[in-house]
């Protein structure tokens, strides 16, 4: 990996000691079915500082928070699932990507030799943001497409490293060797995209066998192993009990 790529993760170090202060924790009682106006007004603006695309100026992998900062914020187990699902309908992000989670990824798609990512499914481009400046100092092509289909509408801006696409014109466009899809729809396989051109992986993050996210039967018929690592990094709605970022390839005819 390029020394470019560790230096930006010194500096998102640097200012995790800046901002670990402020992050003080979402309580699962500011979104209970008991909780007042006011204590969701304060949960929606908590969620919408903390979670955020960068501006203009910003180094984008320094925005996203660090998995220190994640434990801080997210209550135990069972009250986590309720605060993230919230956070997620707040947001409009389905899967939260720590700066650790990103700067993995980038070391995966090194030790792998990609030269060509595509990520689907991008939604406002809170990953896609980070990942763009990271992949790039690598000398790596980058493209991140929606179709806006979300389940969740949250009306706030999408980051212009987002093309509004489908998957699979994508894949035809770019041919690229590597599609990250984080949260895809429930029952939706990843079939079609690895049949793709130049598709050599498809990197799938959500719930272990497939669970509300994708389609469970890709476990049994695609080659695929669990990128551990990956799957301890970061968070997805649902809570991390179940998360898993699975790697499918094709298989051998």
């Amino acid at each position: 990996m390029k020394a470019s790529t560790t230096e930006g993760l010194v500096r998102a170090d640097r200012q995790h000691d800046e901002i670990s202060p402020a992050v003080t924790g979402l309580a699962a009682a500011w979104v209970a079915p008991t909780a007042t106006w006011r204590q969701r007004q304060r949960f929606r603006e908590t969620a919408r500082a903390l979670v955020r695309l960068p501006e203009p100026q910003e180094e984008p992998l320094e925005v996203l928070l660090a998995e220190a900062d994640w434990r801080r914020l997210v209550p135990p187990v069972e009250a986590a699932e309720t605060v993230l699902a919230a956070l997620s309908q707040e947001t409009g992000i389905y899967f939260f990507p720590s700066r650790e989670w990103v700067v993995r990824f980038c070391r995966y798609v090194h030790l792998l030799k990609i030269r060509r990512v595509l990520e689907a499914g991008a939604g406002r481009g809170y990953l896609a943001a980070a990942l763009a400046p990271c992949l790039g100092r690598q000398g790596v092509a980058f493209l991140a497409v929606d179709n806006g289909q979300a389940e969740f509408a949250s009306g706030l801006p999408r980051h212009p490293v987002v093309q509004a696409a489908s998957a699979l014109d994508a894949v035809h466009a770019l041919q690229p060797e590597l599609v990250l899809y984080a949260w895809p729809p429930p029952g939706q396989s990843i079939g079609p995209l690895l049949a793709g051109p130049g598709v050599r992986y498809v990197l799938v993050v959500g719930e272990r066998h497939g669970g509300c996210t994708g389609d469970p039967a890709d476990w049994q018929n695609f080659p695929q192993r669990e990128m551990h690592t990956l799957s301890r990094l970061g968070l997805g709605r649902s809570g991390r009990r179940c998360q898993a970022a699975t790697l499918f390839c094709q298989a051998e005819a």
